[in-house]
C-alpha cells in the first residue's frame, strides 16, 4: 500500500481513496474471472463508499504490517478459548471506530478493500472460499474485518445497534459506522432497529447505504420497491443525506457531521456497472456474475486488460482423471421442470419467492405462469403470514427460499399463522444441512427438530431425482402445512419408484445390521452399504422420506431382527432429527438395540464444500464404515478408494454452490 501523504491544504487523500476503488474493482473482477463467479455488481457500486470510509471518514486502529488470514478457529463455545473474530483487520480500540458490514455477501469486496489499504495481506484473498478457511465467501465473524454474524440479512444494524448503546454507557468516543444493501430495507427487522436509533438518540451511529438499485431478482422497482427511501428514514426520526454515492468528497462530509441526537444515514445512489461497461449486458441480473460461455468470459477478461494493462492470471485446471467413473445419472433442474408441468390446471396453486427465484427454481413456473408468481421481497415472516392468508381463501401457496430463512426467521409466524389453524401452506426449504459452503447463516442444521415440533406440521425429505419429482403428488394430498428439504440443481436419480407417504424404501436388505439415512445421506450410506455387503454384512438399508408423521411399522421391524443395531445418517444435528426420532420410537417401543446417531454433533458447521464438511464432522461413507466396524467389533480393511471405486456420482459441472 502507497501511504498517503498528509499535507496541510491539500487534497492527497482523493487521490488514494481513488486508487484504492480502483483497486477494489480490479481486484474483484480479477477474482471473478479466475474463479468463474464473484459478487461483481457490489463492487462496481460500493468501491468509492468503502473506499472512503477506511481512506478518510473512518478513525480505525493501526496496523503495523498486513494481516495474513488464520485458519479457521472452530466455533465459538466455552470449550474453545482460540476462537476469534475479524476485528483485528480494523484495529478496534475503546475510543477507535468500529466498522459492521451488514449486507455479508459483500465480504468479497471487503476482502479486496483491507487490501487495498494495507489492513489484509494479498495472499490472504487466495484463501477465500476454500475449505478451513476464514475468508468465507458469505463473511462470518471470524472473517477479516467482520465482528458480527450478518450472513442472514437485517441482523447487523440491530447487532450494531446494541454496541453502539453499549460503547455510549461505557462512555467511549469511537463511533460505529454501518454499510447495508437498500435490499435490506425490505426486512422488518431494519426498520425496527431504525426506530430503536432514532428512540435512543444514538448519534454515535452513522449507516452508509449502497442504493444501486438491484437485488437477487433483478431491479428493486419491480421486486419490492422501498423508495423514497430518504423520505421514510427521515420520518423514522433518522439525519438522512442523499449523495452521489460515486462523489468521494460528498461522502466524506456526510461522516464528518457534528452529532445532534440522530443516528446518521448516508443513502449512496451507487451505479451497479461502474468502471465496467460489460457488466450492463447482464441487467437486471446483477446480483452475481457466472460467465454463461467461453466467449462472455473473454469480454471480462478483456475489461480487466483494459483496465490494468494486464491479462488475468488463468485459473488452475483440474487433470483429467482418465477413465470415466461409473455412478447414478445426474439430473438437472428438477424442480423446476416438475413443479410447472405439475401446475398445469391448477390455478389455486401459487407461488411466492423471497428474492430468491433462480436459487430455488422457480423462475421458470414464473415466466411460465407469471399471473400465479408473487415476488415479496426479502420478508420472510410478512410472506409464512401473507401465504397463511391466501390459504385461508382457498388457495394452494408454495413458500420458496433456502431452508433457514423460512424457520429460523419466520418461526413465530409459521407457527400461529400456518401451522395452529392447520393450512395447506406448502414450505419448499433449499440447500438444507451443508450442502452449501455459505456457513452457518446459511446451513440448516436444525430444521427438522424444529419444524417436526409443530403440531400438524408435516415434514419431508428428499434425497434423489425421483423424490425431488414426486414429491408434490405427496403433498397433494397432504390436510395441512407440509415442509421439504428440498435438492436443487443437479442431482443424482437414485431410485426408479416414486416416494411414498409415510414408507421407507427398502434398498438392501438384511439381518446384521440395520441403517436408516435421509436425504443427501443415503448416496453415502449406499458408497458404503454396497461394499460392507461385498464384506459378508447382512444389512438392511432404508430411505427415509417422511420424517413426520414417522409410524413405518417396517423399519421398527427391521431394528428388532438386527443382530448389532441400528445406525441413522441426517444432514442434520443429532438432536431432534432422524436419530432423536428414531431413539423416541425405540424407547416407546422398549427395543433394547444399539443405537448409533450419525450427523452434526451439537456443533454449527462453516463455510466449506460439502465432501470436505461430511469428512471433517464424520458424516460420509467412511464415517458409516468406522461406526459398523464399532458396532461389529471387526475391522474390514475398507479404503477410502475402494469407496470410490464402487459408487461415486458424476461431477456435478454447471450447479455451483457459490451462487446463492
Amino acid at each position: 500500500m502507497k501511504k498517503m501523504q498528509k499535507k496541510a491544504g491539500t487534497d492527497a487523500w482523493q487521490d488514494e481513496v481513488k486508487r484504492v476503488a480502483a483497486g477494489i474493482r480490479r481486484r474483484v473482477l480479477e477474482h471473478t474471472i479466475r474463479h468463474n463467479g464473484g459478487y461483481l455488481s457490489q463492487a462496481c457500486s460500493s468501491a468509492e463508499i468503502l473506499a472512503t470510509l477506511y481512506v478518510k471518514v473512518m478513525d480505525l486502529g493501526k496496523i503495523r504490517a498486513p494481516l495474513v488470514p488464520k485458519p479457521f478457529p472452530g466455533v465459538p463455545g466455552p470449550n474453545n478459548p482460540d476462537y476469534f473474530t475479524g476485528a483485528a483487520f480494523n484495529g478496534p480500540g475503546p475510543d477507535k471506530d468500529r466498522f459492521f458490514l451488514s449486507p455479508a455477501q459483500y465480504a468479497l469486496v471487503l476482502y479486496a478493500t483491507l487490501i487495498e489499504t494495507g489492513r489484509m495481506a494479498e495472499e490472504g484473498l487466495g484463501q477465500f472460499n476454500k475449505d478451513g478457511s476464514v475468508v468465507e465467501m458469505i463473511g462470518a465473524e471470524h472473517s477479516p474485518g467482520m465482528e458480527t454474524m450478518t450472513g442472514s440479512l437485517g441482523q447487523g444494524i440491530s447487532q450494531a445497534a446494541g454496541i453502539a448503546m453499549a460503547r455510549k454507557r461505557k462512555e467511549e468516543k469511537g463511533r460505529v459506522f454501518i454499510f447495508m444493501s437498500d435490499g435490506e430495507f425490505q426486512i422488518g427487522q431494519t426498520w425496527e432497529a431504525l426506530q430503536a436509533l432514532s428512540f435512543h438518540m444514538l448519534d454515535n451511529v452513522i449507516i452508509y447505504v449502497d442504493v444501486n438499485g438491484f437485488q437477487c431478482d433483478g431491479k428493486m422497482c419491480t421486486v419490492m420497491d422501498v423508495e423514497p427511501l430518504d423520505r421514510r428514514l427521515d420520518a423514522f426520526g433518522c439525519r438522512v443525506f442523499r449523495v452521489n454515492g460515486h462523489d468521494i468528497r460528498k461522502l466524506s462530509d456526510a461522516g464528518s457531521v457534528r452529532p445532534d441526537g440522530r443516528p446518521v444515514v448516508v443513502l449512496c445512489d451507487t451505479d451497479a456497472c461502474r468502471g465496467l461497461d460489460v457488466l450492463k449486458s447482464r441487467a437486471p441480473k446483477m446480483h452475481y456474475v457466472r460467465f454463461t460461455s467461453p466467449e462472455e468470459k473473454a469480454k471480462y477478461a478483456a475489461a480487466l486488460q483494459e483496465l490494468t494493462g494486464e491479462l488475468p492470471v488463468p485459473e488452475q485446471k483440474r487433470p483429467a482423471s482418465g477413465a470415466k467413473q461409473a455412478g447414478p445419472e445426474i439430473v438437472s433442474r428438477v424442480h423446476a421442470k416438475n413443479l410447472v408441468k405439475w401446475a398445469a390446471g391448477k390455478p389455486k396453486v401459487l407461488v411466492l419467492s423471497a428474492d430468491l427465484t433462480s436459487s430455488t427454481e422457480i423462475d421458470l413456473f414464473r415466466d411460465t405462469y407469471p399471473d400465479r408468481f408473487l415476488s415479496m421481497g426479502i420478508a420472510e415472516q410478512n410472506m409464512l403470514s401473507w401465504a397463511s392468508g391466501l390459504a385461508r381463501e382457498g388457495f394452494l401457496p408454495f413458500v420458496h427460499t433456502f431452508a433457514v430463512f423460512i424457520y429460523r426467521r419466520a418461526f413465530d409466524q409459521i407457527a400461529m399463522s400456518v401451522s395452529y389453524p392447520n393450512l395447506p401452506v406448502r414450505m419448499i426449504g433449499f440447500l438444507p444441512g451443508i450442502t452449501t459452503p455459505g456457513g452457518a447463516t446459511h446451513q440448516a442444521i436444525e430444521d427438522v427438530a424444529i419444524m417436526r415440533a409443530l403440531p400438524n406440521m408435516t415434514v419431508l425429505e428428499c434425497g434423489d431425482a425421483t423424490d425431488v419429482e414426486s414429491v408434490l403428488n405427496v403433498m397433494e394430498k397432504i390436510n395441512g402445512p407440509v415442509y421439504v428439504r428440498m435438492l436443487r440443481g443437479e442431482i443424482p436419480r437414485l431410485f426408479k419408484d416414486p416416494m411414498v407417504f409415510g414408507r421407507a424404501r427398502v434398498l438392501s436388505e438384511g439381518d446384521d445390521l440395520t441403517v436408516l439415512s435421509s436425504g443427501i445421506m443415503t448416496e453415502e450410506a449406499m458408497r458404503a452399504v454396497l461394499v460392507l455387503r461385498k464384506r459378508g454384512l447382512s444389512i438392511q438399508h432404508m430411505h427415509i422420506s417422511t420424517l413426520k408423521p414417522f409410524n413405518d411399522r417396517t423399519v421398527m421391524n427391521a431394528i428388532a431382527r438386527s443382530t448389532y443395531g441400528v445406525i441413522t445418517m441426517e444432514n442434520h444435528t443429532i438432536v431432534g432429527g432422524l436419530g432423536s426420532i428414531v431413539a423416541e420410537q425405540m424407547a416407546e417401543a422398549g427395543m433394547d438395540r444399539k443405537l448409533v446417531r450419525i450427523g452434526l454433533r451439537d456443533v454449527y458447521a462453516h463455510g466449506a464444500s460439502k465432501n470436505y464438511l461430511m469428512k471433517k464432522y464424520h458424516m460420509d461413507a467412511m464415517a458409516l464404515i468406522s461406526e459398523v466396524e464399532g458396532l461389529v467389533g471387526k475391522k474390514f480393511g475398507i479404503s477410502e478408494d475402494e469407496l470410490k471405486e464402487v459408487f461415486i456420482a458424476a461431477v456435478h459441472s454447471t450447479a455451483k454452490a457459490e451462487a446463492l
